[in-house]
C-alpha cells in the first residue's frame, strides 16, 4: 500500500468511524493526516477533549491514543466501532486529475454539520475542475441555528449556489455539478417536491438558473478525489468554523429563524 493510498483509505475510515459514532451522540472532529493514519478527536459528556489516530493497513483499521489518558468506559465504546469500520478501498487509484471533456467544468459540492462545544455548526463547500485539474475550490460554514433542523443539507443546497453564484461571477454558462446527495438534482428535476423553505428556494434557484446544469451522482467516500476533497472541505469549514458567517450565505434571511 503506498502512502498516498494510505492517506486516501485513513481518511475515509476516519470519516466513516465520526457518521457512525454521531448516531450513537458521541461528537467528534477530524484532525490532520499523518503516515498511514488520521488523527481525529472525540468530546465526552464533560466536555472534555480526547485525541487518537486512526491507522490503517492490510490488518484492517487499528486505533491508537494519544494525549491525556481516555475514560475507560468512553475509549471502549470508540474501539468496538472501530472493529466494525470496514477500511473503503478505492474503486481506482487516488489521484490529482480527471478524466473530462475539453472545455468542460466539473463542480464537486458538499455539506457537513457538527455539533462540538454546544455550537451547532453547518460547513459547505465546492471544487472547480477544468481541464483535467482542480482550479478553484470555496468552502465556508453557519450558525445550523438558522437552518430550521435541516442540518447537513442547508450545506448542500448552500455548497450549489455558491457553485452558480461563482459561474455568473466567471462568465461559466455549463456546469457539470458532481454530488453525493441525491435530493439536490430531484429537487432540480421536480422528482422530489421540496416542502420547507430552505428546499424551496434552492429549488427556485436552480430551476430558474440561465448556467445549464448536468447532474452526476457519485458514490461518496469511494475515493474520487473531487468529492473527496470537498467532503474534507466543508468538514473542516464546519470544525473551525473558518470562514463563518451568522446567517446562511445564499438563501434570504427571512428563511431562517433563531
Amino acid at each position: 500500500m503506498t502512502l498516498t493510498e494510505a492517506a486516501a483509505q485513513a481518511l475515509l475510515a476516519t470519516h466513516t468511524l465520526l457518521d457512525t459514532l454521531r448516531t450513537h451522540h458521541i461528537h467528534g472532529a477530524l484532525g490532520r493526516p499523518i503516515q498511514y493514519g488520521h488523527k481525529f478527536s472525540v468530546t465526552a459528556h464533560t466536555g472534555v477533549r480526547y485525541q487518537a489516530i486512526l491507522y490503517v493497513g492490510k490488518a484492517g483499521p487499528r486505533l491508537v491514543a494519544e494525549g491525556p489518558a481516555w475514560p475507560v468506559e468512553l475509549w471502549q465504546i470508540i474501539t468496538t466501532h472501530v472493529g466494525s469500520v470496514a477500511v473503503p478501498r478505492p474503486t481506482a487509484p487516488l489521484t490529482d486529475t480527471l478524466l473530462q471533456e475539453a472545455g468542460s467544468t466539473v463542480i464537486y459540492v458538499d455539506g457537513s454539520y457538527l455539533e462540538s462545544d454546544g455550537r451547532q455548526t453547518v460547513g459547505w463547500a465546492f471544487e472547480v475542475w477544468q481541464h483535467g485539474h482542480a482550479v478553484y475550490q470555496d468552502a465556508g460554514s453557519f450558525d445550523a441555528g438558522h437552518a430550521e433542523g435541516t442540518r447537513n443539507i442547508a450545506g448542500e443546497c448552500a455548497a450549489v449556489l455558491a457553485a452558480l453564484t461563482w459561474c455568473e461571477h466567471t462568465g461559466i454558462n455549463a456546469m457539470e455539478c458532481r454530488h453525493d446527495y441525491s435530493g439536490l438534482a430531484r429537487w432540480a428535476r421536480g422528482s422530489w417536491q421540496a416542502y420547507t423553505p430552505l428546499t424551496q428556494h434552492y429549488a427556485s434557484i436552480v430551476t430558474r438558473t440561465p448556467i445549464q446544469i448536468t447532474w452526476v451522482k457519485v458514490d461518496a467516500h469511494r475515493g474520487e478525489p473531487g468529492n473527496t476533497r470537498v467532503d474534507a472541505a466543508a468538514r473542516q469549514a464546519a470544525t473551525t468554523r473558518t470562514p463563518f458567517t451568522e446567517r446562511p450565505p445564499f438563501f434570504p434571511a427571512t428563511l431562517f429563524s433563531r
